[in-house]
């Protein structure tokens, strides 16, 4: 009889392994790990004495570590900056200070850290599917995000804050959805609010997301006075975790600046003479001499304001073509900006926008279905897909840009395919009489 029962306990043991969140998250971060070092991605090019290690991202980080404080984003000395915001470039300037500056062992320590936040979002994606599909499903969306080379790509390529993004904006989701169950206690609204002043410091963009999640807990939860002071401690709590780099930005730049200053520049260099709806390199200081002479000379915020009034008289003078570029870059946003991609001699750029459209018709396609399936969650859901691309649709649509909302367009995705192989064909079986 035991023979013939060790066996089973075996095959649940390994089930159990296979099905466990954990095994998951260690499977995700194994893989990342290997890719960065057998793949060699921590060797970033040092062209442009390394812009392309965090951009300007890393060019904050490196003054922070060279003790020149949070300043010049670009190649020469430019004084105090809030061109990015805070969180990345500080983390980054810790790795720079303890293995070095722009080296391959920063590289791999900071591509390593991104991968952490990468795995973890299997934990997060999980836990967002159980709640809102059930268990079958939240297992498929984990194991896609642990294994999807689109998914794996960012961490181990690029040194940039959207792992971490992704992961802290999953969190707040996953909260949501929690707090939504029953009333919350006053300590979760605090940890709530720090979550969301954590991200404005992290990626300002994604703050967009969190009216619809206080809406969405407004809707679902009971109308009492607790709650309402919940809804205040929450916002206070954002407000004291932001205010810190509030003050410094105004000591640094004698002005209310909020997190950072960068989107008229951002808005302007896609929104000009020169432009066909898309990114003009020639306008960042970064890549033109004549940009970089007049940020220096002006100072940031002043060069900011100059650019903020280049875009208003742009749309004031041209509002058709404003509205034409605002329209191509809707659509690039979810099919990637168009880009050469050669290989053997072939142009693969309609292959490139059909990998980045496929995923977007799959999760708009997943989001019909959980709401017309009445889906706890769905409102939020159809926030990430609709509400959280609306800025990005002003500027340049970078792909790296969406990488915030991916978990949930793969969550979606998978939710599709799960509800396809569920249906029924019903195709008629020709008997033999027949």
């Amino acid at each position: 009889m035991r023979d013939r029962e060790e066996p089973v306990v075996a095959e649940n043991s390994a089930a159990g392994w296979t099905h466990s969140i954990l095994f998951i998250v260690l499977v995700a971060f194994l893989l990342r790990l290997a890719v960065i070092t057998i793949g060699h991605t921590y060797r970033i090019t040092p062209r442009r004495d390394h812009f392309q290690f965090g951009w300007e991202m890393g060019r904050i980080a490196r003054s922070i570590a060279s003790g020149q404080g949070f300043s010049s984003p670009t190649d020469l000395s430019t004084g105090p900056s809030a061109w990015a915001p805070p969180v990345y470039p500080y983390i980054l300037a810790g790795v720079f200070k303890l293995f070095g500056i722009y080296s391959n062992l920063s590289a791999w320590v900071i591509l390593a850290f991104n991968s952490i936040f990468s795995s973890l979002t299997c934990l997060t994606l999980y836990r967002i599917g159980e709640k809102i599909y059930g268990v079958a499903v939240a297992r498929a969306a984990a194991w896609t995000w642990a294994l999807f080379p689109y998914a794996i790509y960012w961490p181990v390529r690029v040194v940039w804050e959207m792992s971490l993004s992704a992961f802290l904006l999953s969190l707040a989701l996953l909260l949501t959805l929690r707090m939504a169950d029953e009333p919350p206690r006053l300590r979760i609204w605090i940890g709530f609010g720090f979550l969301w002043g954590l991200l404005a410091i992290t990626n300002t963009a994604v703050l967009s997301m969190l009216p619809f999640c206080l809406l969405y807990l407004l809707w679902r939860l009971p109308r009492r006075s607790r709650q309402l002071v919940g809804f205040g401690l929450c916002i206070l709590t954002a407000g004291l975790v932001v205010s810190p780099w509030l003050l410094r930005n105004h000591a640094a730049f004698g002005k209310f600046v909020f997190v950072r200053d960068n989107l008229a520049l951002e808005i302007h260099m896609a929104n000009n003479d020169q432009s066909n709806g898309l990114w003009t390199r020639g306008e960042h200081p970064g890549n033109d001499p004549e940009a970089m002479r007049r940020f220096q000379q002006l100072g940031e915020i002043p060069f900011m304001e100059e650019k903020q009034q280049q875009v208003r008289e742009f749309i004031r003078e041209h509002p058709g073509k404003f509205l034409i570029f605002t329209l191509k870059r809707i659509l690039y946003f979810w099919i990637g900006p168009p880009q050469a991609n050669i290989v053997a001699g072939y142009d693969l750029m309609i292959a490139r926008h059909v990998m980045f459209i496929l995923p977007a018709a799959f999760a708009f396609a997943g989001l019909w279905l959980t709401l017309r399936n009445r889906k706890p969650g769905g409102f939020l859901l159809a926030c990430f897909l609709l509400i959280y691309p609306l800025p990005y649709y002003l500027v340049n649509p970078f792909p790296r840009y969406k990488h915030a909302i991916e978990p949930e367009i793969i969550l979606l995705a998978v939710y599709l395919f799960w509800e396809a192989s569920r249906v029924q064909t019903g195709w008629p079986v020709r008997t033999k009489s027949s």
